[in-house]
């Protein structure tokens, strides 16, 4: 008696290998088995498997993002030229400091250093505590700001022997040395953070999941040879760039070739979190196409260097939230009633700010542009991540109908934008999770709310009057 087993395999890289297994009743072992995956390779195919496992996380491409590869390609051209440009200012910093100079003191040198490392120190503190909140929802525009921020540095370092030789000023050298430092620190929180952002979707493919552990360690190790060759081809370059115009030519050359390299990078990336820009873009979208875009679609449209983190639409409306409700009323403001009773079962209160309403609070104030319209969204005790999603995208309805210049009160504009959005919530969420959009978590509210309602009650205007 005998029998044949036949299985299919698929291999962490996605190769697809056939076995056939048999056995006989009068041997016990394996008698044989074929493998139908393909010839043995050659030498090439070999070393690049080679490659692909040691810089490569593993299981790739299944375990990483689509968008993976293509900002890795840009990612390395791009460090490669920052690697080039920081030895460039790295020579002309030990120039400013002295090298070379016999009447410069090695204590001076010193000074400078610890002067320079001390600004340093203090932008850290003082980035964390500013940016540390934003820098994963808006990790696209902080990744960019990053190497603007460092490439600053390399440029102020590289300018330092020009200004000590042509200026009378002394002063002026120590002060970019030390802005120079400030601006390292800086791109080293931006890039920290915005960095981390992005292991994240890296390493969460479409189905199936990824190791983000590997996955950065993986990015560690293509730095390290990247950083390497930059070394090695800037040791045979900088030598013979021995005159300033030539050695100025080179380096914004270079500057320039590594912004634009890591912008399209960034460019590229098509993240499925949603923030404030990507929701409001959806859901404009979705109103004019009748249908959700996929994440591709939103990344095309979405801007890299957005200065207004708030802001709603191109009209420059903005609005914030987790807003405290005593924050907008005053003796002259305050939300109406029918307002908060007709929204009384969401668990949000939407509502403008009053420096731009007019005294009546009917309309905007005639001497208020649009982009000096502002709103705040408060959160109720009990909001999901979902309420926090449905309130932006009221708000964004809201910046739509002020866009198309509806000549209703701002009352009745705040509810004609609640009324279409319920109309549509449920298809448009639905549309969004097939598309393959995070819904559940997303990074719309940066941090914790500044307040949240714990009770609202509204009295009847009759009954304030008995």
């Amino acid at each position: 008696m005998s029998g044949n087993l036949r299985f299919v395999e698929r291999s962490d890289d996605g190769h697809i290998r056939r076995f056939q297994y048999r056995k006989s009743a009068e041997k016990r072992h394996t008698s044989s088995y074929v493998d139908e995956r393909l010839p043995i390779p050659n030498t090439h195919l070999q070393v690049k498997e080679l490659l692909s496992k040691v810089f490569l996380p593993s299981g790739y491409p299944n375990s990483v993002s689509p968008d993976y590869l293509r900002y890795q390609i840009f990612n390395a051209l791009q460090a490669f030229c920052s690697s080039l440009a920081g030895l460039l200012s790295s020579r002309a910093l030990l120039e400013g400091f002295g090298v070379g100079n016999p009447d410069a003191s090695a204590t001076h040198a010193l000074l400078l250093t610890v002067l320079q490392d001390f600004f340093g120190r203090i932008t850290t503190i003082c980035a964390a505590y500013a940016l540390g909140p934003s820098l994963g929802a808006e990790a696209k525009t902080f990744r960019f700001l990053a190497d603007v921020a460092n490439d600053a540095a390399i440029v102020l370092d590289t300018l330092s022997p020009l200004l000590l030789s042509r200026l009378k000023f002394p002063g002026t050298r120590v002060l970019a040395l030390c802005l120079s430092g400030s601006l390292r620190a800086m791109c080293g929180i931006c890039a920290g953070g915005s960095k981390a952002a992005l292991a994240i979707h890296f390493s969460t493919p479409v189905s199936g999941s990824g190791d983000i552990g590997d996955l950065n360690a993986k990015d560690s190790s293509k730095e390290t040879v990247l950083a390497l060759f930059g070394m090695l081809a800037g040791s045979l370059i900088v030598p013979y760039l021995t005159s300033s115009r030539e050695t100025y030519f080179v380096l914004f050359t270079l500057v320039g070739l590594h912004l634009l390299l890591n912008y399209l990078g960034v460019r590229g990336v098509v993240l499925r979190t949603l923030n404030k820009q990507r929701l409001s873009i959806a859901w404009n979208y979705f109103c004019d196409q009748l249908h959700a875009p996929s994440p591709a679609q939103v990344s095309y449209r979405e801007r890299v260097l957005s200065w207004k983190f708030n802001a709603l639409g191109d009209e420059g409306v903005t609005c914030s939230i987790g807003s405290s409700l005593a924050s907008i009323l005053s003796e002259d403001a305050s939300v109406p009633s029918s307002l908060l009773r007709s929204m009384q079962h969401e668990a949000y209160v939407l509502w403008f700010d009053p420096v731009c309403l007019a005294p009546a609070q009917a309309a905007f104030r005639p001497d208020v542009p649009r982009s000096m319209i502002h709103m705040h969204i408060c959160l109720r005790e009990g909001y999901s991540s979902a309420d926090v999603v449905k309130s932006w995208v009221h708000a964004t309805e809201v910046e739509r109908m002020i866009s198309m210049d509806r000549r209703l009160s701002l009352s009745a504009l705040v509810l004609d934008a609640h009324q279409k959005v319920n109309e549509h919530w449920s298809s448009f969420m639905e549309e969004m999770a097939e598309k393959g959009w995070e819904t559940r978590e997303t990074t719309l509210m940066i941090g914790m709310p500044r307040a949240v309602i714990d009770q609202l009650e509204v009295e009847e205007e009759d009954r304030k009057r008995r």
